[in-house]
């Protein structure tokens, strides 16, 4: 049987990067992913820049990030639009995903792909820990095990039975690729708020570069149910505000979760030595719309907390929630003033009224003190 110092399930975002910064401090470690990289990811590839600062590496732009974008255009409730400014990363995720456990590699990380957790078996030395292959179930033994496995968390669910989720689905998104004639600028993205298009945060449209080489438009959104009405609606939204013609949809692409998005439940960060990583661990901020930024910064303060907890015999868990506590923080406070808790497109308009021109100014303040934050002590925007 294979010993490792950490195992890691998920080789989405947080799991990679946990597992670079394992490998990087001399950790013996093992990343999983259940799919073949590279694999469809249906979310976006939208990052602030600071971002790469919280990686440690530099993404290889000319081929990950073909279609930059340069600016945001915010469409609210009573009509208003408001245009500005804001470099963004804009790279589509399976490669990006591929790229980033092939990062982990090179730090001296083992990945296995095709290889999903089956389930676990605690010792008195360590956990083992079964893996389902091609070649039937293996086994290895860890110290530390991470879970990143997403939305649907395999080891949380595991260790904490249905505590914070719920039967069926809890939201979902949905994306529609499309090519079409219009007034779209391929350089922006369109931020519609309006909870008749999206009850959870804000529908959205921007271009995006394809595997193909090819480009095409995204439309978007999220919703706690009925969500290919909700988009379809917004979709022809869409269309009337930006004339479009010679609509042709390409691709279909979406997920769901049945994580609890109302309960305290709902962000744990583990227990004993198990540490829960981006969405397994409930860092899901609606309010935020972006996810990878903090599931990239959850995996690097997982690495840090384990390698900390082994040199000075501190649990594990304990160091770990420390470093999390301002993300956790912010997560849990963006939450309860989220677009979820308006009930009316009067109730947000008149919140957006009053914190819009707030948290522009907070964007611009920390997006140049982040310049000079290291990568473990980057504020997430907004």
């Amino acid at each position: 049987m294979k010993e490792y110092d950490v195992f890691i399930a998920g080789g989405a975002v947080a799991g990679p990067v946990a597992a670079k910064f394992c490998a990087k401090q001399g950790l013996k470690t093992l990343l999983v992913e259940r799919a073949k990289v590279p694999r469809e990811k249906p979310c976006s590839g939208i990052q602030f820049p600071y971002f790469e600062k919280i990686l440690g590496d530099k993404i290889p732009r000319d081929r990950l990030c073909n279609n930059e974008l340069t600016k945001v255009e915010m469409h609210f409730p009573n009509g208003k639009v408001v245009s500005s400014k804001f470099p963004m990363l804009n790279f589509m995720r399976d490669t990006f995903d591929e790229w980033l456990c092939r990062l982990a590699e090179s730090y001296g990380a083992e990945f296995r792909d095709s290889c999903r957790f089956k389930d676990f078996e605690e010792t008195g030395n360590g956990t083992i820990v079964f893996l389902e292959t091609d070649q039937g179930i293996e086994e290895i033994k860890a110290d530390y095990i991470i879970d990143a496995t997403g939305m649907r968390p395999a080891i949380r669910r595991k260790l904490r039975k249905e505590r914070g989720f719920q039967e069926g689905s809890s939201g979902a998104a949905l994306n529609y690729y499309f090519t079409a004639d219009g007034q779209l600028e391929h350089n922006k993205l369109y931020q519609f708020w309006n909870i008749e298009f999206n009850n959870m945060m804000f529908a959205w449209v921007y271009n995006k570069t394809l595997n193909d080489g090819k480009d095409y438009w995204v439309v978007g959104t999220g919703y706690d149910k009925d969500i290919y009405m909700h988009l379809d609606s917004f979709f022809n939204h869409v269309k009337e505000v930006f004339h479009l013609q010679n609509v042709n949809i390409v691709k279909k692409e979406g997920y769901s979760s049945s994580l609890t998005f109302d309960d305290d439940d709902r962000i744990w960060l583990g227990e004993k030595n198990f540490l829960m990583t981006g969405d397994a661990a409930g860092l899901i901020d609606l309010t935020r719309g972006v996810g990878m930024d903090s599931a990239a910064l959850s995996g690097r303060l997982a690495a840090k907390a384990i390698y900390f907890s082994r040199k000075n015999r501190k649990p594990v868990l304990e160091v770990y929630a420390r470093l999390m506590k301002k993300l956790v923080n912010q997560t849990r406070r963006n939450q309860k003033r989220g677009i979820t808790t308006f009930k009316t497109n009067e109730e947000l308009q008149e919140y957006l009224n009053r914190s819009m021109l707030k948290m522009g100014l907070n964007m611009l303040l920390q997006s140049f003190l982040n310049k000079y934050r290291s990568g473990e002590r980057q504020v997430l925007l907004p």
